[in-house]
């Protein structure tokens, strides 16, 4: 991190830095121009296969606020601009005092720490919600379910359409047909039948 860059255009061809050696080797020197082709070629494979994963989701359209890197790679320079090369997003890294109270140590507020500070706040909001349901870690790793939540249906009521007269007559009809009767119907639709010849049908 101290001399890599993840754009060799960005590197001096002037500036020779020192490699271990691997396995008893000998330590190679090599210009940070070369050492920042080979990081950029790296990086440029790793961010093409999050770039192909993040089509394949759908939401490339829908990442209004653009990618986030954490970690310890985020640290490496010129990332941000090589990510934004490649995928036409915008591109930021992510660090963790962006949720933190004042006053941490610098070593915390690391990238590096960006997924463990995320996984402490998840872990605090389930604390939480399980709280609402009276319900503690240990209750949740055995498996109990706790109080259910109150569904409250505040839905209005269907408004019922008002019937036609003629629906109305057809329905008192109906319910006279079953009746003792077998002339009410008859005399009932007799005097519907007089009020439209008078007032006409609605």
């Amino acid at each position: 991190m101290k001399f890599g860059s993840a754009l060799a255009t960005e590197a001096k061809d002037n500036e020779i830095v020192s490699i271990p050696g691997l396995r008893g080797r000998e330590p190679r020197e090599i210009s940070l121009k070369n050492l920042a082709s080979i990081i950029q070629a790296r990086m440029e494979e790793i961010i093409e296969h999050v770039y192909y994963e993040i089509k394949n989701s759908g939401y490339e359209k829908k990442l209004i606020g653009g990618i986030v890197v954490t970690g310890g790679g985020a640290n490496l320079r010129h990332l941000p601009q090589l990510m934004e090369y490649i995928t036409g997003m915008d591109v930021r890294v992510g660090y963790p005092n962006e949720h933190l109270a004042p006053g941490n140590p610098e070593d915390v507020i690391s990238p590096i720490f960006s997924t463990g500070v995320g996984l402490v706040m998840q872990g605090l909001d389930f604390k939480d919600e399980l709280a609402s349901k009276g319900l503690t870690i240990d209750d949740w790793a055995q498996g109990k379910e706790g109080k259910k939540p109150v569904v409250i249906d505040d839905k209005d009521e269907e408004e019922v359409e008002p019937l036609s007269e003629a629906e109305e007559v057809a329905k008192e009809v109906a319910k006279e047909k079953s009746g003792s009767s077998p002339f009410s119907s008859i005399m009932s639709f007799g005097k519907r039948l007089e009020k439209w010849m008078n007032e006409g049908i609605d």
